[in-house]
C-alpha cells in the first residue's frame, strides 16, 4: 500500500522528465521580486504580495512562516532598535530545518554556539555575499534570507509555499490587499495588522512625530526614482509606494536626512535587480557615497561570483547582480596576501602554504613547477621509478598502482626487455592464516650473474655464499646500514630492508620506461594498464594478474581471501587503530611529509600487518618505516619518529650507532685501502646501524679505528691484518659451486605460463618427483602437454584455447601461441560518484571527498582556455549526522546552454550565444541519461550515484575531480591552480566554485564513531563478498566497494540507512555490468524495485531487470536505436510481445501500432524534437527530450522475472565480437543481452507536435533488517 500510495508523486516527477517540448519553445523573462519580501530603513516594508506599508515598532515580530503550525520548515522573527536616533535591525532570529540561527549585531550565534564565516553543517550555509549575510539551506527548498548587517532584511521564498504562509510578510498569495489586510470586510491598518503578528508583549510602538518644517517634497522624491540611473527600473516597479516612503523618510527622519533617504533609494535598486533590471550608478560624491575597502569600486549592479587569485577561472554566474564593493575590470582579488585588487598576471600561487610571487618556482615530486598568473606551470623531471613490496603482501608499481596479494609461489617482480634484467621474489605462508605472507628470498639476474637475498641477511652470487661489499661485472652490494642491503646494476637497483622484516624497494632508471613488466608494472605512466600480463592482456583483479606471473608450474593458484584480520582479534584490532593513527595525525612525527605522500592507505595497510602479525610490534615497525621510505623517495627524511615507537638504538650490535639516515661510504676498513665504489652508487636515505664518523666496520662487522683496520689488495675481501706484510696467498683455489640439495623435478617443468624461466631453482629446496612432459612438449596447465603453438591463454583466472575471441573494454584479443593478439582502439572512459562521496576518475584513481558545496566535477575549460564545450558542477547536502554528503543536484553547461537536474525536474537554461551542442535525455531503468553528440554520457540515478562517460576525444583536455583523462592516475590530483598535490582535501577544496565555500575536513572513520552500526554495516555489506557475486569477483575487486559499502552503511543514519548501502552495493553491480557479468543482486528483502505493480490485472509486461537493454522501441523511438556507448542498467522495463512490439510511453503499454499525434498549432521546430533549449537567460523550461540517440544497437532481450524469487542470480551479457568469458555458472535465473550492431542511425523527423511520455514505473522500497 506504501508504494501505491506514493506512486502519483514519482509519476508526476519522472513525467515531468519524460515529456517531450518543441525545441525552439521560448518563454517571456518573468520577475521574481513577487517572491521576494523585505524591510529598510525607516520602519518601510514590502510584503510578498506588492504591498508597501510603515509601522514603527521596537518589537518583536513574525515576518514569515508557514500557516500550518505542524509544518516547522522555517520561520523568521525580527526586532529593531535606535541607534543614534537612527532605526536599525537589531536581532533576527529563524529556524530553518530545525535549526536556530540568531544574528545580532556582528554576532551569527547557531544553536547555541557562535560560528565564524562560511559556515555550512546540517543542511545549512551562511556566507558574507559582498554587502549581505545570506543564509539559505542546502536543499534550496526553503527561505533565502539577505541582511545588510544595518537596516535592511530581504527574504526570497519559492513559489512552493504560495498561499500558505503568515507574519508581516504576507500570505504569499499573488493579489495584493486580499487577505492580509481585509478582515470582516475591512481593511486594517498598518498597526492593526501588525498587532496580529507581534510576539513581545513588553514593548512599545513607535510615536513618528511629523517636522513642523515639511512641505511638500512630492517631486523632489520623484525625480530621485526619475534619474537616468533607473531607466531601466522605472517600467519594472510601481513609483507610488517608494515616493510615498520618500515622503516619509523626509519628514520623519531623526537623523541625516540624506541618510534616510538612501535607504529607501537603496531599495528601489535591490527591487529593481529582483525584477531583472540593471540599475547603473546613481550615487555620487555628495549623495549616498560608499566608501570600499581597498581598491574595489562600489557598483548597484555587480556581478556576485567574484574572481579570484585562487579560482580566476571565467566563469558562469548563476545568480542575479547585486550591490557591493567589486574589483575594477581587468583585475581579480587578491584572496591570498590579501592586498586588494590586481590584474591577474600578477597573481601569487601558493604551495605548502607557502606564498609564491609569480615567475617564482619550486622543485618536487619529480617535477619543477614555475607561477605563472596565479597558475603553477609544471613541468615534469627525468626521476626513476620505484616499486616497492611490503608488509609480504602489498604492492606499489612503478606507476603507483597499489594492490595487495598474499601469494605462495616465486613471482617475477619485474624483468626489463631491453637489458634482460630479471627480479623474482618468493612469497610464502608464514603465519596461521591465509593472508599472513612474507617475503622470505629476492633474486636478481642481470650480465649472466645471479644474486639472491635472503630474509636472513646471506646474500649469494650464482649460489655461493659472500662477504660485503661486493663489486663484480657492474654489481655492486653493500649495506649502507645494517637493515639495508642495497644490489645495485646499470638498469634496476635493489633496496631489500632486512629489519623489523623483509621488504624491498625495486628502484628502476628511467632509461628503462616502456620496457618493464611483472609484478611491479610496465613503468610507462599509465595505472590503467599496470596489471598487464606477458599474455599481452589486462587483467581485473590483482589476484589474477599476480598468478600469472609465478615461476613455478607446481605453485597453485592463489585465490583472493575474505579474510579481514582485524575481525579475529579484538584486542589486535584496538592496538592496530591507536598504533597506526599516528601515521595521519596533524602534529605527528610523520605530519612533515603529509603534503608529499598521503598517508591513508599507509595507514590501512598499517592496520591490516599489525592485527595480522604474530609479533605485532615488529609488523607496525615495519609498516612505518615503509611510509618513511615513500617519504624518503620524495625528498622528505624523516626524524625522531622511534621516539616513542620501534626504538631501534637498544638493536644496534657491538659499538655501531643508530641513525635516521645512515650512510657507508668511505666508512668501511676496504675503503682505506682502495676506492670505495659504493659512493657513486646513488641510493635513496635509510635508517639503522652503522659506524660513527671517525670509525670504520672491519671484516668481524665491529667499528674500528683506522690504526686497527686490516689492508685490503682487492675487492673479494681479501686482506692482511694490520702490522703484517703484505704477501699474497699461495696454494689452489677451490672451485665450483656448492652442490644443491636435491636436483630438479617437475617443479622445474617448463610450462606454457612459465616457459621463459631459464634459471629454475626448486622452490622447496628439495626434487620434486612426478610425471613431466617430455622434451619439446609444454604442460598447458590443463593436465595436457602440448607444443608451444597450441598453448592456452590465460584471462582472469580461465584458460581459453588457441583461437578463442575475448572482449576487454572496446577491444578484441585473440588467443594465438598462448598471447593474447588486441586490437589497440581508444576506449571510451568513465568517471564514477556514488555514495558518500567516494570519486573513481576516468583514470582509475579511486578517493573519498565529503565537500559540503559544490564542485567542478569535470570541465574542458582548463588552464583558462575558454575553448571548452562542457562543464559539469555538482553540489552536495548531508545525508547524515556524521557530517556525510551525497550529490543532491547536478548541472550540465553544454555549449551555451545549462542543464539544471534535480530531484524534482529538469531545467534548461540559455547562458550565452555559444556553439549548440545537440543532446537528448531519456530515461532507462532506474537512470536519467543525457547524452550529447560531442561523445558525453551522463547517468544520474537521482540520488547518490552519477557516471560521466566520455569519448576518447577528450583525452588530456580534462580538468576537476574526475582527474584530467590522460591515462596516469598518479597525476589526476591537479588543483584549479595547476598543481598535482597528493592531499584529497586540497585538491577538492580547490575544486569548489565559490570562494564563500567552507574548506572541507577530515571527518575519520564513521565506523568509529558510530560503533553500534559497525556489526549491522558489515553484515549487510557482506553480499559483496558473497557466492551473488562471485562471478565477477575475478573481474572486479570487490575489496574497494566493500570498505565505501561499510563506510557509508555507517555513516548514512539520518533518512538514508538502506539508501547508502542499496547505492554501494549498485555500484559494484554496475561496475560488474560493465565488464559483462549481471548480477540479479537485489530481492524483496534487499532493496527490492517493485515493478509488477505496473502490470495492469491479469497481465505480466512490467519487469525488474538487472541488465536491461540499452534501448527500447517506443512510440518517440519507433527504430529502437540508441547511443552504443550507453550500457546495459537495471531498473523496471516492459517486455512488449511480438504483436504488440512499441511502449506507448503515455499510457505505459505495449501497441501494436502508435496513435498518431493530433494536429496542434504549435509552430514546426526548425530542430529535432529531442533538445529543448531556451532563448532568454532567465526562463527556466522543465524538459526532457524523446529516446532518439545517434548510434549503433538493436536490442531484443529475453529474461524471466527475478521478482518471484528471492535468489540472486547471475548472468553473462555476451556482445556480437565476442565469445563468453565467463565460466558456466549454475545459477536461478539467467539475464541474456544480445546485441546486432548497425550503422545506420536514425533522428526522427520533427512533427510539431509537444509528446507527453509517462514515467518510467520503477519505485525504490527499501527494507532495514
Amino acid at each position: 500500500m506504501e508504494t501505491k500510495e506514493m506512486t502519483p508523486i514519482w509519476m508526476l516527477i519522472l513525467a515531468i522528465f519524460l515529456i517531450g517540448l518543441p525545441s525552439s519553445q521560448t518563454a517571456s523573462p518573468q520577475a521574481h521580486n513577487g517572491q521576494i519580501c523585505s524591510t529598510w530603513g525607516n520602519f518601510h516594508f514590502k510584503t510578498f504580495d506588492g504591498d508597501y506599508f510603515q509601522h514603527p515598532s521596537t518589537c518583536n515580530y513574525v515576518l514569515t512562516r508557514l500557516c500550518d503550525s505542524t509544518r516547522e520548515e522555517f520561520v523568521v522573527h525580527m526586532q529593531r532598535s535606535y541607534v543614534d536616533g537612527v532605526p536599525k535591525i537589531d536581532i533576527v532570529t529563524m529556524s530553518l530545518m530545525g535549526t536556530i540561527i540568531i544574528l545580532h549585531n556582528s554576532s551569527i550565534i547557531v544553536d547555541n554556539t557562535k560560528v565564524s564565516l562560511p559556515y555550512s553543517q546540517n543542511g545549512i550555509r551562511i556566507v558574507d555575499s559582498f554587502s549581505y549575510i545570506k543564509i539559505s539551506d542546502k536543499q534550496g527548498s526553503g527561505p533565502v534570507i539577505f541582511w545588510n548587517q544595518d537596516d535592511a532584511l530581504l527574504i526570497e521564498l519559492p513559489t512552493k509555499f504560495k498561499n500558505q504562509t503568515c507574519g508581516l510578510c504576507g500570505d504569499f498569495n499573488g493579489i495584493s490587499v486580499y487577505n492580509e489586510f481585509i478582515e470582516n470586510g475591512e481593511r486594517l491598518k498598518p498597526a492593526e495588522y501588525a498587532y496580529k503578528h507581534k510576539l513581545s508583549e513588553n514593548c512599545e510602538s513607535v510615536e513618528l512625530e511629523t517636522h513642523t518644517e515639511c512641505q511638500n517634497q512630492t517631486r523632489e522624491c520623484e525625480a530621485l526614482f526619475a534619474r537616468s540611473a533607473f531607466s531601466n527600473c522605472q517600467d519594472l516597479l510601481p513609483m507610488e509606494p517608494f515616493v510615498e516612503a520618500c515622503l516619509r523618510d523626509k519628514c520623519q527622519c531623526n537623523g541625516s536626512q540624506e541618510a534616510c533617504l538612501c535607504n529607501t533609494v537603496t531599495e528601489f535598486s535591490r527591487q529593481c535587480v529582483h525584477a531583472y533590471g540593471t540599475p547603473q550608478t546613481w550615487r555620487s560624491e555628495s549623495f549616498c557615497k560608499k566608501q570600499c575597502p581597498m581598491n574595489k569600486e562600489y557598483a548597484e549592479c555587480g556581478m556576485p561570483c567574484e574572481d579570484t587569485c585562487s579560482n580566476p577561472d571565467p566563469k558562469v554566474c548563476e545568480e542575479h547582480c547585486t550591490d557591493g564593493c567589486f574589483c575594477p575590470h581587468g583585475t581579480v582579488f587578491d584572496d591570498i596576501k590579501q592586498t586588494g585588487c590586481i590584474p591577474v598576471d600578477e597573481c601569487p600561487c601558493v604551495h605548502n602554504n607557502k606564498t609564491y610571487q609569480a615567475g617564482e618556482s619550486f622543485t618536487a615530486n619529480c617535477q619543477k613547477c614555475v607561477c605563472q598568473g596565479a597558475r603553477w606551470s609544471c613541468t615534469a623531471l627525468v626521476c626513476p621509478g620505484i616499486c616497492s613490496v611490503v608488509g609480504g603482501a602489498h604492492f606499489t608499481t612503478f606507476d603507483g598502482k597499489e594492490y595487495t596479494f598474499h601469494g605462495d609461489c616465486t613471482y617475477v617482480f619485474a624483468q626489463d626487455a631491453d637489458t634482460g634484467a630479471r627480479v623474482e621474489g618468493e612469497i610464502g605462508k608464514c603465519g596461521q592464516t591465509a593472508t599472513k605472507t612474507c617475503l622470505k628470498t629476492v633474486k636478481m639476474t642481470v650480465n649472466q650473474n645471479t644474486i639472491k637475498v635472503s630474509d636472513t641477511g646471506i646474500v649469494e652470487v650464482n649460489g655461493s655464499p659472500i662477504k660485503i661489499p661486493f663489486l663484480r661485472d657492474y654489481v655492486t652490494i653493500f649495506k649502507p646500514s645494517t637493515f639495508f642491503i642495497v644490489v645495485n646494476t646499470p638498469s634496476l637497483r635493489l633496496e631489500v630492508q632486512l629489519d623489523p622484516i623483509m621488504q624491498v624497494y625495486i628502484v628502476a632508471s628511467h632509461k628503462s620506461k616502456g620496457q618493464l613488466s611483472g609484478l611491479c608494472g610496465n613503468f610507462n605512466d599509465a595505472e590503467v594498464d599496470d596489471f598487464k600480463t606477458e599474455s599481452g592482456i589486462t587483467e581485473g583483479t590483482a589476484v589474477t594478474f599476480a598468478n600469472a606471473w609465478k615461476t613455478l608450474d607446481t605453485c597453485s593458484n592463489v585465490v583472493q581471501t575474505q579474510l579481514d584480520p582485524c575481525s579475529l582479534n579484538i584486542e589486535n584490532g584496538a592496538y592496530a587503530k591507536e598504533s597506526c593513527s599516528v601515521l595521519t595525525k596533524k602534529n605527528g612525527p610523520f605530519s612533515p611529509c603529509h603534503t608529499a605522500v598521503s598517508p591513508a592507505e599507509y595507514e590501512k595497510r598499517c592496520v591490516y600487518d599489525t592485527c595480522n602479525c604474530e609479533n605485532r610490534d615488529k609488523c607496525l615497525c615495519a609498516a612505518l618505516s615503509s611510509y618513511v621510505q615513500a617519504c624518503a623517495a620524495k625528498g622528505v627524511l624523516l626524524q625522531n619518529w622511534r621516539n616513542s615507537i620501534c626504538d631501534a638504538s637498544s638493536k644496534c650490535p657491538n659499538n655501531m650507532v643508530y641513525s635516521y639516515n645512515m650512510i657507508s661510504c668511505n666508512r668501511t676498513c676496504q675503503s682505506l685501502s682502495m676506492k670505495d665504489y659504493t659512493c657513486q652508487v646513488q641510493h635513496l636515505p635509510v635508517d639503522g646501524c652503522g659506524c660513527e664518523p671517525g670509525t670504520y666496520l672491519n671484516h668481524e662487522d665491529k667499528c674500528v679505528t683506522a690504526p686497527e683496520c686490516p689492508c685490503y689488495y682487492d675487492y673479494n675481501n681479501n686482506y692482511v691484518q694490520a702490522n703484517n706484510h703484505l704477501t699474497r696467498p699461495d696454494g689452489a683455489k677451490c672451485g665450483g659451486q656448492p652442490e644443491r640439495p636435491g636436483g630438479k623435478g617437475i617443479e622445474c617443468q617448463r610450462s606454457c605460463q612459465t616457459m621463459n624461466i631459464t634459471d629454475c631453482v626448486s622452490h622447496t629446496c628439495n626434487c620434486v618427483s612426478g610425471c613431466a612432459c617430455p622434451d619439446g612438449l609444454l604442460s598447458n596447465g590443463k593436465g595436457g602437454c602440448v607444443e608451444e603453438e597450441f598453448c592456452p591463454c590465460v584471462h582472469n583466472g580461465n584458460l581459453y584455447n588457441h583461437g578463442h575471441v575475448a572482449t576487454v573494454d572496446c577491444n578484441t584479443c585473440t588467443c594465438r601461441n598462448r598471447k593474447w593478439e588486441c586490437t589497440d582502439y581508444e576506449c571510451p572512459e568513465t568517471c564514477t560518484i556514488y555514495g558518500d562521496g567516494h570519486y573513481i576518475t576516468f583514470d582509475g584513481q579511486r578517493y573519498f571527498f565529503n565537500g559540503d558545496c559544490e564542485y567542478t566535477l569535470s570541465q574542458d575549460f582548463c588552464n583558462g582556455s575558454m575553448d571548452g564545450s562542457f562543464r559539469i558542477i555538482t553540489e552536495n547536502i548531508p545525508c547524515g549526522t556524521t557530517g556525510t554528503t551525497c550529490s543532491k543536484a547536478i548541472k550540465l553547461f553544454l555549449g551555451g546552454e545549462e542543464i539544471v537536474l534535480s530531484d524534482e525536474d529538469i531545467k534548461v537554461f540559455k547562458r550565452e550565444n555559444s556553439e549548440k551542442i545537440p543532446y537528448k535525455v531519456h530515461v532507462l531503468g532506474i537512470y536519467l541519461v543525457i547524452e550529447s553528440e560531442n561523445g558525453l554520457i551522463l547517468m544520474w540515478d537521482k540520488k547518490t550515484s552519477l557516471r560521466v562517460k566520455l569519448a576518447s576525444t577528450f583525452k588530456n583536455k580534462l580538468c576537476g575531480l574526475c582527474g584530467n583523462y590522460d591515462g596516469n592516475a598518479r597525476n589526476d590530483f591537479v588543483t584549479r591552480s595547476g598543481e598535482c598535490v597528493v592531499d584529497t582535501l586540497d585538491f577538492g577544496n580547490s575544486w569548489s566554485t565559490s570562494a564563500s565555500c567552507p574548506k572541507a575536513v577530515s571527518l575519520g572513520d564513521p565506523c568509529s564513531s558510530r560503533p553500534h552500526r559497525h556489526s549491522w554495516a558489515t553484515r549487510q555489506c557482506s553480499i559483496l563478498k558473497s557466492s551473488v557475486f562471485s562471478t565477477c569477483h575475478k573481474l572486479v575487486d570487490h575489496g574497494p566497494y566493500y570498505d565505501a559499502c561499510v563506510r557509508d552503511t555507517c555513516a548514512c543514519d539520518t533518512g538514508g540507512d538502506c539508501e547508502c548501502f542499496c547505492s554501494a552495493v549498485a555500484a559494484y553491480a554496475a561496475a560488474c555490468s560493465d565488464k559483462g557479468v549481471c548480477i540479479s543482486w537485489r530481492t524483496p528483502k534487499i532493496c527490492p524495485l517493485f515493478c509488477d505493480y505496473y502490470n495492469p490485472p491479469g497481465e505480466c509486461e512490467w519487469h525488474y531487470k538487472a541488465c536491461g537493454p540499452k534501448c527500447l522501441k517506443t512510440c518517440a523511438n519507433p527504430t529502437g536505436q540508441c547511443n552504443s556507448l550507453i550500457p546495459h542498467v537495471e531498473g523496471c522495463f516492459p517486455v512488449c510481445p511480438p504483436e504488440k512490439p512499441y511502449l506507448d510511453e503515455r499510457n505505459l503499454t505495449c501497441v501494436e501500432a502508435c496513435p498518431t499525434p493530433s494536429p496542434t498549432t504549435t509552430p514546426t521546430p526548425t530542430t529535432t524534437p529531442t533538445t529543448t533549449t531556451t532563448t532568454t537567460t532567465t526562463t527556466t523550461t522543465t524538459t526532457t527530450t524523446t529516446e532518439s540517440p545517434t548510434t549503433t544497437t538493436t536490442t531484443t532481450t529475453s529474461t524471466v522475472s527475478p521478482t518471484t524469487t528471492e535468489t540472486p542470480t547471475t548472468s553473462t551479457i555476451p556482445t556480437t565480437t565476442t565469445t563468453t568469458e565467463t565460466p558456466t555458472t549454475t545459477t536461478t535465473t539467467t539475464t541474456t543481452t544480445t546485441e546486432t550492431p548497425t550503422t545506420t542511425p536514425t533522428t526522427p523527423t520533427a512533427t510539431g507536435s509537444t509528446t507527453t511520455i509517462s514515467p518510467n514505473p520503477c519505485t525504490y522500497k527499501c527494507i532495514c533488517l
